[in-house]
């Protein structure tokens, strides 16, 4: 009734495939190879050394670079916000002036040159900055062909003419001598070396150590006979 199947063919088997190598055509003996792997430790341990060294010297440079960079870096960032801080302050003191100056009229001192000029002399100013304090003394002065000279005020000229003759209206030569004479005195005074001779000043000296115990020794005798008397 049904007919038989055609039997199906079958594939050969794959062929193995060989191994392509080139034959050793000799084999040589090398003895100072040899010597010198057998006899190389300590120098290729050396070499090893050396060669962690520079590259940790290496790794270490690239680290400072980087640590320099990023301070750097750093740096100019908070130069820019200082910056911009500044210049937020000054546009607003600015216009605060602007508003300031169009209410206010100017004086005529201001409308001049624009500085106002302090008049008072002989007068003391302080100036405090971050980490230095200066004192300015201001102080008239009179100009001449010999250069700058104090300007004398009444109460100098008062105290120079103190010795004068009050009917005349002269120094007397007398008071001026007396004057002239102690102004010598003090000046011969002080460079005038000390009399006497001089004390020569001790010379701190550590104690040994026999002489701590004998100083230790006599306290603690003389204590002993202070308590023996307040106990009397």
């Amino acid at each position: 009734m049904f007919s038989r199947p055609r039997a199906k063919a079958t594939a050969p088997p794959p062929t193995k495939k060989r191994k392509l190598t080139s034959a050793i055509e000799e084999i040589a003996f090398d003895p100072s190879a040899r010597e010198d792997y057998l006899t190389g430790f300590h120098k290729r341990k050396l070499q090893r050394i050396k060669h962690a060294k520079e590259e940790a010297a290496k790794r270490e440079r690239e680290e400072q670079l980087t640590a320099r960079k990023i301070l750097r870096e750093g740096r100019k960032a908070d130069l820019e916000m200082h910056v911009e801080a500044v210049n937020s302050i000054l546009q607003k003191q600015k216009r605060a002036l602007s508003e300031s100056s169009d209410e206010e009229p100017l004086t005529e001192a201001e409308q001049g040159d624009g500085i106002v000029e302090d008049t008072r002399v002989d007068h003391e100013d302080e100036y405090v900055d971050e980490d230095r304090y200066t004192t300015v003394t201001v102080e008239a002065v009179d100009v001449s062909r010999d250069g700058l000279h104090k300007t004398i005020t009444d109460y100098e000229e008062n105290q120079a003419t103190a010795i004068e003759d009050p009917v005349e209206g002269e120094t007397t030569k007398s008071g001026m001598k007396e004057w002239q004479d102690t102004k010598q005195e003090n000046r011969l005074r002080r460079k005038e070396p000390p009399s006497g001779p001089k004390k020569r000043k001790k010379k701190f000296r550590y104690e040994s150590k026999a002489e701590r115990k004998v100083s230790r020794y006599k306290e603690r005798s003389g204590n002993k006979a202070k308590a023996k008397a307040r106990k009397k």
